[in-house]
């Protein structure tokens, strides 16, 4: 019987100190350690980064954009002539690629906490799941040897995300053109920095179907998912929703606006919440929602709250012509405001927070049971 040689080769001696094992450790499972990485990093933004509308925030957003798309010109225009720079310069370009996907891994992080803060509904929860997808993709090494052509696109992905809130923000009010625009400006740009490319590279191989197509249909499928109603309303963000029995607005002596907001308690067993998501009381009740809604500094705008019934035959049915409020933003806690609704008969409602191009910022689902209203208790926000 003949034995293959490679059966009777030895087999490498395991590692001998701690780093040498924790490496090939990380080699065997890298697909986990990247995950774990990502989900490491989002928590981390998640606690850092504060304010969609901070300055110092936003430019130097701006200014990893810039690099970002410097690097990929300069990789492009090294990797065309075959010869990698000498000296210092060399060690410097021997980390560009890593350098590159650390800015477009921030970048893409930071839009998936602001993403994630704005999100409601199960169309926003699927882009979430797509972008964190991309976000796990950017991390893997296999990913990243498909060169110049999957970074344009991400590229492309981070400008038009970009300017979605930054738009918002410097006019202080949101509207469904600044997406459009975004999407707009997402495509300008990967056609101009295509041409940019070609003007001082020559590279026959960079064609507009392998440099601008794939970033032409990342924003195609942006520009799908906002029409769907999947992309979260950025810059805005609920931070807080619930249902009351009464809320009254009063001032202390200093002239500061406070609210009292009656609610019914939960049952002792309910342990995750104070507040009961069942509202007791009798036909033609009038429960309240209180919300408080981040927007950026200077924001003048509007939100609306339509509420929704939950029909056995026909499913969720709006009831009525939604209620528009104003939105003034600026608010470390967020912008309060409230609505009310009358209840008709018992069953499961909820309310739901729109933005004034029916973008969803919050939802709050509830039951209605018919009787007498219970005790109540009493906080002050």
């Amino acid at each position: 019987m003949s034995v293959d040689a490679a059966e009777l080769a030895p087999s490498p001696p395991p590692p001998k100190n701690v780093s040498a094992r924790f490496k090939a450790f990380k080699e065997r499972h890298h697909v986990a350690f990247e995950v774990s990485f990502f989900f490491a990093g989002f928590l981390f933004d998640v606690v850092l980064l504060h304010r969609i509308d901070s300055t110092p925030l936003l430019i130097h957003q701006g200014l990893y954009l810039v690099l970002s798309a410097a690097l990929i010109f300069w990789d492009h225009r090294l990797s065309v002539s075959g010869k990698e720079p000498t000296g210092f310069l060399g060690k410097v370009a021997s980390y560009r690629l890593w350098v590159m996907h650390f800015f477009l891994g921030t970048l893409l992080n930071a839009f998936m906490v602001f993403y994630f803060r704005a999100s409601s509904g199960i169309l926003a929860f699927l882009f979430l799941i797509g972008l964190s997808v991309i976000i796990v993709a950017n991390e893997l090494p296999r990913f990243r040897a498909q060169g110049p052509i999957v970074r344009v696109m991400l590229l492309s992905f981070s400008m038009t995300s970009y300017l979605a809130y930054l738009l918002p923000v410097l006019w202080g009010r949101l509207h469904s053109w600044q997406y459009v625009l975004s999407v707009a400006l997402g495509c300008a740009g990967t056609w101009g920095l295509w041409r940019l490319f070609v003007r001082f590279t020559n590279d026959p191989n960079w064609t507009l179907k392998r440099a601008v197509v794939p970033g032409l249909v990342m924003q195609a499928v942006l520009l799908s998912m906002f029409l769907l109603g999947a992309i979260p309303p950025v810059p805005l963000s609920l931070k807080h929703i619930g249902i009351y029995a009464s809320v009254a607005s009063t001032k202390d002596e200093h002239g500061h606006k406070h609210y009292e907001l009656t609610y019914q308690p939960a049952p002792a067993w309910e342990f995750w919440g104070h507040q009961n998501d069942t509202f007791v009381g009798p036909v033609g009740s009038k429960p309240f929602v209180f919300v408080r809604i981040f927007a950026p500094t200077r924001f003048q705008d509007q939100v609306r709250f339509a509420w929704d019934y939950h029909d056995p035959d026909k499913g969720w049915t709006q009831r009525g012509s939604p209620f528009a409020t104003g939105l003034s933003g600026g608010g470390e806690e967020g912008f309060r405001t409230y609505a009310n609704s009358t209840m008709g008969k018992p069953g499961t409602y909820r309310v739901r927070v729109l933005t004034m191009d029916d973008r969803e910022i919050g939802r709050k689902t509830f039951t209605f049971e018919e009787g007498e209203a219970p005790v109540t208790e009493t906080e002050i926000d």
